[in-house]
């Protein structure tokens, strides 16, 4: 086993010492292509990139919510901007009917956001 690796080692330094060796080289060889004749050693390019600008996408989180008395699983839907569906989907519910006060609910992901309620209306006296 030993060996083996001796000669590995003795193979990958002999073939650095031959690719440094051919650094240095400024006429090529005969027999070359004419690809292999145009690029020597001593001639440089710079080769420049451009990336397209990367977006990343907002954290998506997943919260929860306890389902309160009088809550429906439409209602508590909209409030997260999910389909009531989704919501189902997503909790393992089978029949959106049958949801328990204190049952915790995980709220899918989306991109929409959330709908808030908006305050009551106040009247100001004339």
């Amino acid at each position: 086993m030993t060996a083996v690796r001796t000669a590995q080692k003795t193979a990958i330094a002999l073939a650095a010492v031959v690719l440094l060796a051919s650094c240095g080289r400024n006429a090529p060889e005969e027999g070359a292509t004419s690809l292999e004749a145009s690029i020597s050693p001593s001639s440089t390019a710079a080769v420049i990139t451009t990336l397209p600008p990367t977006t990343t996408p907002p954290p998506t989180t997943t919260p929860e919510y306890i389902i309160q008395q009088g809550d429906s699983l439409s209602i508590i839907a909209q409030r997260f901007g999910v389909s009531t569906q989704d919501l189902a989907d997503f909790n393992g519910i089978a029949d959106v009917n049958s949801i328990k006060v204190g049952q915790k609910l995980t709220i899918p992901p989306t991109t929409a956001p959330p709908v808030t309620e908006a305050p009551p209306a106040t009247v100001a006296g004339g």
